[in-house]
């Protein structure tokens, strides 16, 4: 890089005008102001004194200030010297554990008041690392103004207890405005807030009497341009305690080091833009000092404060205004979310009723608009329109067809897709100009991507009088030399009318849009993925409803086996035990297909209670002995499951009371009623069966076949139950069934599933436990008998996912059985969780095709439906020597 350059401009040194040398800036004036080197001044304030040190040996390259006054050596003398023959060992120390820690993002750190031996005076000092070499400020100690006894920490305590209870943030940056004017001194001290464009306005202030106000003028955005945002974005706080200051020179200009000017972005020193310097002497300031507001990463506002003498502050007071402003953001943004958190939350409720409408409606735009609520309930505006698949709809107050059809097309052709936003939509579209009453103001959502399909929020204009201080489109001023651009003179209050804007979107709105875009992104590409699979389901369709159909057959005739084997294990060493057999399986068999037969009926809806009971009465009951069997109860219709399950354990209650019970003799009665329920407020289906008139009864001394039917199969299928009461007068048997199985009542809240625990562990851990996850009762049984005569533990059996997982997760298994299908929903985040523990397992099915399987599971070998004894050993023995599926 060049030399730095140097622009000859007016300051003034003990109140007296005088020509000076400003290093670095260049030929400046507001056509480059946004470009000026304002980092690389070459120069600094005289309050104090800048030296850069060689990070290595912490000899003085480079030296600016009066040196000469404060330290006895002029600054071109210093070069070489090392520093720590000027400062004491314990100073060199701490300057040596910064540059230790130095990181590329320089950031200075405070030594308040250590003592220069070679000035015989103290100083406090700023440090950072930089790359020209470690950057140190000095400043004198001015004992005149000592800080209050708690220090910089109690100054910032008692400014933060003052603001903290502002119920407004208006009132909160009144308050603060006021802390920092009676802390510092300053004449005025004003809230600055930026807007969005740059440009800003004074939105608190607190000043002394006799001074003018600044509340609620505007100002450009030139007046503080984006480097110098930047580096407010950057620093804390900003000092000048005299406006009409002298610069002084670094020397030499060039850093030894890297052979460029010495970045003083962080440095408290720098010396200030000459433009600053006449916009301040424009405004009769003769002092500031600038405090940054952030929000988040971004500058929200600034803490400004004027002073029409020159003021210093110390170092301290500084830092405790530094701390000040950095916990005032904090409470800044806290009380920002608070202020839109209101918003947010109805924004959030609309978002999810909409959602519900959007779901369920056929047509999207359908679904957006024409029901409550509607995108107008979601983000406030004057009118929606949409653009979507070329097709046009809208409500409220909108710009026409044609007009929505050439943004969208401008749109396609100027935005990327996402969220766009303006409140001055003439000024960047010229189709805007004859809408401004009705769409000046306009929120964009891109839904997809081609073709460009669109929702548009409209706000009308809102005409509204901005009170400047002084005209910021007339900078330029007649000089002897000629017109020349320069800082505004005039601070008094220009009022401008400003049209063609409308209320501005807020950044939880706009936040709103992006969060419903991911959501009708997610409906687009659901309905896109329905289509596909509708497609792929047509083609299909044959060999899925076969492949169901071989399923359920082989389900069927797994409970068939089932039942066989525990029939047969009810009548062995009797006589007639293959009398007995065929006919109990025989019945067992007539009722399991007669509750079938009700179900292929109604479709597979559900089975008419009533009818399920007059048969399975009929061939024990004599149609002639009129009040031996009474049927109480409204119409009602079981789902499938519970149809299936309590058709089984009635045939079981009829073939024992046809056998032993009232129904062996002539003057026994049964009596079945049933109703809906509501004990302990859970809505439930129950059955009250009771027998008289029959023998003695007395409890069994074993449980048979039919009493686990009753006792285990409703629970197990169904989530039911069931208690058997054996009176002497009679059986007594309470049914109850959760009321999600019942059709054709009043609907009530179902009572939320309990997934079952899991078995405690056991201690030590035993070898061969199977995990079995099965939602038939009977085959359940089945397999479990089985495992227990190969000598396995069983852990479960689990009939639901929920319960399925949290066995498969958190027991400790070796291997496991897993049916694919669980009431209807597929078991695979079963398999999934197996896998991913390493844990064998075999899936029972009666899918004999790789069809019905994902891709990750067609290795794993399967046991089909119905299985004898032999193919389940062999299975079983093969899985106990498996080793770990592959997650």
């Amino acid at each position: 890089m060049a030399p730095s350059m140097v622009t000859v401009v007016n300051v003034y040194f003990e109140g007296k005008e005088m020509i000076g040398s400003s290093p670095s800036f260049g030929t400046v004036d507001l056509t480059n102001c946004d470009r000026e080197p304002i980092e690389i001044p070459g120069s600094i304030q005289p309050h104090g004194v800048l030296v850069v040190l060689h990070p290595e040996t912490l000899c003085i390259l480079q030296a600016a200030g009066p040196t000469e006054a404060l330290l006895g050596t002029a600054p071109g003398d210093l070069a070489g010297i090392p520093f720590g023959s000027l400062v004491n060992a314990d100073a060199i120390g701490v300057i040596r554990d910064i540059l230790a820690r130095a990181t590329r993002v320089p950031r200075s750190e405070n030594l308040f008041s250590f003592e220069l031996a070679a000035a015989g005076r103290r100083f406090d000092a700023s440090v950072h690392a930089g790359e020209a070499g470690l950057v140190v400020e000095l400043e004198p100690v001015d004992g005149s103004a000592p800080l209050p006894p708690g220090g910089p920490l109690g100054l910032v305590q008692s400014m933060m207890g003052a603001v903290q209870g502002a119920a407004t943030l208006r009132d909160f940056c009144r308050g603060a405005a006021e802390e920092v004017r009676r802390v510092t001194g300053f004449a005025r001290v004003m809230i600055y807030r930026f807007d969005q464009d740059g440009s800003g306005h004074v939105f608190a202030e607190s000043r002394r009497d006799g001074i003018g106000s600044y509340l609620d003028l505007h100002y450009p955005a030139s007046d503080i341009p984006a480097q110098a945002r930047e580096l407010y974005r950057r620093n804390w706080l900003r000092l000048i305690p005299d406006a009409r200051y002298r610069p002084t020179p670094l020397v030499p200009p060039l850093s030894p080091l890297t052979g460029r000017p010495v970045n003083l972005s962080h440095c408290a020193l720098r010396s200030v833009s000459p433009l600053h310097l006449e916009y301040l002497a424009n405004m009769n300031v003769r002092a500031s000092m600038s405090l940054s507001i952030l929000h988040g990463d971004r500058l929200w506002g600034l803490v400004a404060c004027h002073h029409d003498e020159p003021r210093y502050l110390a170092h301290g007071v500084r830092a405790a205004c530094e701390l000040f402003a950095q916990m005032f953001s904090f409470q800044l943004e806290a009380k920002l979310k608070a202020e839109t958190l209101e918003d947010s939350m109805r924004m959030r409720d609309v978002h999810d009723r909409l959602v519900g409408v959007i779901s369920r409606a056929p047509d999207l735009a359908e679904g957006l608009i024409r029901h409550r609520p509607n995108l107008q309930d979601y983000v406030p505006c004057s009118g929606v329109a949409l653009w979507l698949d070329g097709r046009f709809s809208s409500i409220g107050t909108t710009p026409d067809e044609a007009t929505v059809r050439d943004l969208a097309d401008w749109l396609g052709r100027t935005r990327s897709d996402g969220v766009w936003e303006t409140d001055r939509l003439s000024e960047v579209w010229p189709g805007g100009r004859d809408i401004r009453g009705i769409a000046s103001g306009v929120l964009v959502l891109s839904v997809s991507r081609n073709p460009r399909d669109y929702i548009f929020w409209f706000r009308p204009e809102v005409v509204r009088t901005v009170t400047w201080a002084g005209n910021p489109n007339k900078p330029v001023e007649a000089t002897a030399a000629g017109s020349r651009l320069s800082p505004r003179r005039s601070f008094e209050a220009w009022m401008e009318e400003v049209c063609g804007r409308s209320q501005p979107w807020t950044e939880a709105e706009v936040a709103a849009v992006r969060t419903l875009r991911i959501t009708l992104l997610e409906v687009v590409l659901q309905r896109v993925d329905q289509i596909a699979k509708e497609r792929e389901i047509s083609q299909r369709r044959q060999e899925l409803l076969l492949a169901e159909l071989d399923h359920r057959v082989k389900n069927t005739l797994a409970n068939i086996q089932a039942l066989v084997q525990y029939s047969a294990s009810g009548h062995r060493g009797s006589s007639t035990a293959l009398e007995d057999f065929t006919a109990s399986f025989g019945q067992r068999l007539r009722a399991m297909a007669y509750a079938h037969s009700l179900l292929t009926r109604s479709r597979w809806e559900g089975a008419d209670l009533r009818s399920l009971l007059e048969e399975e009465m009929r061939a024990h009951h004599d149609p002639g002995a009129a009040g031996r069997l009474r049927l109480d109860g409204p119409p009602i219709l079981l789902r499938p499951k519970a149809a299936l399950a309590l058709s089984m354990a009635v045939h079981e209650l009829v073939t024992n009371a046809a056998k032993y019970g009232s129904l062996s003799t002539p003057s026994g009665t049964v009596e079945v009623r049933w109703a809906v329920a509501d004990p302990a407020e859970a809505r439930v289906f129950t059955l009250d069966w009771t027998e008289r008139g029959g023998p003695a009864v007395a409890p069994p001394a074993r449980s048979g076949f039919g009493r686990i039917v009753i006792e285990k199969s409703l629970a197990y299928e169904v989530d039911g139950t069931s208690r058997l009461d054996f009176d002497p007068e009679g059986v007594r048997c309470r049914i109850g069934i959760p009321q999600e199985h019942v059709i054709d009542v009043s609907p009530t809240p179902s009572p939320p599933d309990v997934e079952p625990r899991a078995p405690a562990p056991v201690a030590p851990r035993r070898p061969r436990r199977i995990l079995l996850v099965e939602d038939s009762a009977l085959v359940a049984m089945q397999v479990e008998q089985m495992l227990h005569a190969a000598g396995c533990e069983v852990v479960g059996p689990a009939a639901r996912i929920p319960a399925a997982l949290k066995l498969a997760r958190d027991e400790t298994v070796d291997a496991a059985i897993l049916d694919i299908d669980l009431h209807g929903t597929p078991s695979w985040d079963v398999a999934d969780a197996l896998a991913a523990r390493g844990i064998p397992f075999l899936l029972a099915t009666g899918f004999s095709s790789d069809e019905a399987l994902p891709e990750r599971f067609r290795q794993v070998r399967r046991l089909l439906k119905p299985y004898s004894s032999g193919d389940f050993a062999e299975a079983l023995a093969t899985l106990l020597v498996a080793g770990p599926c592959p997650p």
